[in-house]
């Protein structure tokens, strides 16, 4: 990947994690602004633009939005429905709290228009995630081909 990019990528990162901190922290008592959106929305564009040049670190960060979204989803869901008050589940359900502000909460601007629970955006970010590993899968393979 070259370094121009990545350091593109790692600010936008950061930029979106700092601004949509407190917004996905507080949801729904803080509300989201266009700021979010956009910040959300940049760091979005950046991931897509570095979707071709196949770089590992992307990939590997892909892969942990992907099951983030999914272990969010579940636990949530598990924890709202079936086990409540378990400190075994507890102790398990803590899992999600660092996965959702790592790979959720630098695109928490989307939930803008959106307006769901962190669970469902958390699947629905996972979602985005798994396309994008498996557009980077396919441009992998394609540079296999060619070389």
């Amino acid at each position: 990947m070259n370094k121009k990019l990545l350091i593109l990528l790692i600010v936008s990162y950061l930029l979106a994690f700092s601004i949509n901190l407190m917004p996905a922290i507080k949801h729904p008592d803080l509300q989201i602004g266009m700021l979010n959106f956009l910040v959300s929305l940049v760091f979005m564009a950046f991931i897509v633009i570095s979707l071709k040049t196949g770089s590992q670190k992307l990939k590997k960060f892909i892969i942990g939005g992907t099951y983030a979204g999914i272990v969010i989803f579940f636990i949530s869901e598990l924890e709202t429905y079936y086990i409540s008050g378990s400190s075994i589940f507890d102790a398990i359900a803590s899992i999600q709290y660092p996965l959702y502000v790592i790979f959720v909460t630098p695109l928490f601007g989307m939930n803008l228009f959106l307006d769901t629970s962190y669970e469902v955006l958390s699947i629905m970010l996972g979602i985005f995630y798994a396309v994008v590993w498996c557009i980077i899968d396919y441009f992998q393979k394609k540079q296999v081909r060619i070389a």
